[in-house]
């Protein structure tokens, strides 16, 4: 079996867009990446269950989302809504309503959009945020992820604001019903997981290097702390950014990549806390996202500043990495998304 692999990159050197490769899942490699598509700067991808591409795109001063349709050795844009300014940072999905959301760092706005098979992909609204933190990098409210909860709600991380929000959606895209939980001041929300029995969720904190652990009550949309880890070691007194969060399918072990230490922190879940069982390298430099493919057999990270890809198999038993190929060439790549072939 073989399962595909899609990389979103900066084009700020050498990249040209959107590149995909290919896990051999028997013989555990990763195929050299190939382009698929020329884009600029398509940091973040998505992909819906109509087999579209929800891509970040910029174009001169604009920034915005492109809807690519793939087909058996590329991938073409259909359509793309821009506006002035920076391009966003992150693209969820709710398939169960044909919506798109993306959240903007340097604006600090959610834009809600709707895509299905036959119909144009529009925009159908859009929330302004407003903000700050302690942090120097906290100056402004800056929206770094906007995703559905396990009950439908969306959850938006304010990085800038050290909020975190939850909304109900209308079938018109609009978001209601806000509450708020705000984290420690200066822990620069960035993104979330929840854990598979939906009560739970972790946060990674870019700019404090910590992940806390949420309870999620479903009935109103709350959340409440109920712990908080460091993502590198004590000793490491250099620059660090934590970036991405993925939790295994059984919800016993968490992933966080760190940015400046350049490796995995690995965490097992008990039901009741969260303890470090491993912290590896990446063999790179820069990992900014990774991913684990269907089987939880492998994780994938793609290290920016070293254009490589690392690919590591994952215990299904204990949670931890070991390197299987450390060379892969992506240039600039900042996201992985796995689908199957």
């Amino acid at each position: 079996m073989t399962e595909k692999i899609f990389f979103g990159t900066y084009t700020k050197k050498t990249s040209q867009g959107i590149y995909q490769a290919d896990l051999n899942e028997t013989n555990n490699t990763c195929s050299k990446p190939a382009l698929i598509c020329t884009l600029s700067n398509p940091t973040y991808l998505n992909i819906n269950r109509y087999q579209q591409i929800f891509a970040v795109v910029k174009d001169n001063n604009l920034g915005g989302v492109a809807q690519l349709n793939l087909n058996s050795h590329s991938a073409e844009i259909t359509e793309q809504i821009v506006a002035s300014g920076a391009a966003p940072c992150y693209i969820g999905i709710d398939n169960q309503r044909d919506l798109v959301f993306s959240a903007n760092y340097h604006t600090g706005v959610v834009r809600v959009y709707r895509s299905t098979a036959n119909q144009p992909f529009k925009l159908l609204s859009e929330k302004k945020f407003s903000g700050k933190g302690p942090r120097p990098e906290q100056e402004a409210s800056h929206i770094h992820y906007a995703d559905l909860t396990p009950d439908q709600r969306l959850t938006v991380c304010d990085l800038g604001a050290d909020r975190v929000y939850t909304f109900e959606i209308t079938a018109a895209g609009t978001l209601t019903h806000e509450q708020v939980f705000e984290t420690e001041a200066g822990f620069a929300p960035r993104h979330l997981v929840f854990h598979p029995n939906g009560n739970f969720a972790f946060l990674v904190g870019e700019l404090s290097s910590q992940i806390a652990v949420l309870k999620y009550n479903a009935h109103d949309g709350t959340f409440s702390q109920i712990q908080q880890l460091t993502t590198i070691p004590a000793t490491w007194d250099k620059h660090n950014g934590a970036a991405a969060i993925k939790i295994s399918a059984d919800g016993k072990f968490i992933y966080v990549s760190n940015r400046g230490h350049d490796s995995i922190a690995v965490f097992a879940w008990d039901q009741e806390k969260l303890r470090l069982i491993q912290t590896i390298s990446v063999a790179g430099s820069f990992p900014r996202d990774f991913a684990i493919d269907r089987t939880g057999k492998f994780l994938l990270v793609a290290n920016q500043e070293s254009d490589n890809a690392t690919l590591f198999s994952r215990s299904i038993q204990s949670g931890q990495l070991a390197y299987l190929q450390k060379d892969i060439p992506i240039p600039e790549g900042v996201c992985v998304k796995f689908i199957q072939d």
